[in-house]
């Protein structure tokens, strides 16, 4: 799946599912921008990724190299990005502490 197919599988898998306009408005820049980057015409700016990840409620690392389907919006690895580093620490280690007692008990 391309960057642009991608950009549009996380719109449109949104509700309510934001416009081209709407995702344009956030960038200063044209719904005919934004429809370029879903046809792969265009690419967003390196800088705007971030941005444009977290409208879409996707991980960045999805969003330029994903495969298969958007993660739901409340995906852990949604939730999970933007979280300050010293939170998603807490997550990280309870998900391992998580792990470590479930081996024990198998």
């Amino acid at each position: 799946m391309t960057l642009g197919k991608r950009i549009k599988a996380a719109r449109e898998r949104l509700q309510p599912k934001p416009t081209q306009t709407d995702i344009g408005n956030l960038f200063k820049i044209s719904d005919k921008a934004v429809s370029a980057w879903e046809r792969d015409e265009t690419v967003p700016e390196l800088d705007k990724i971030a941005k444009l990840a977290r409208r879409l409620q996707v991980p960045c690392q999805w969003l330029l190299d994903g495969v298969g389907p958007p993660p739901a919006p409340d995906a852990l690895e949604v939730v999970i990005e933007d979280l300050k580093p010293s939170e998603r620490a807490v997550v990280n280690a309870t998900i391992q502490a998580l792990r470590k007692s479930r081996d024990n008990v198998a």
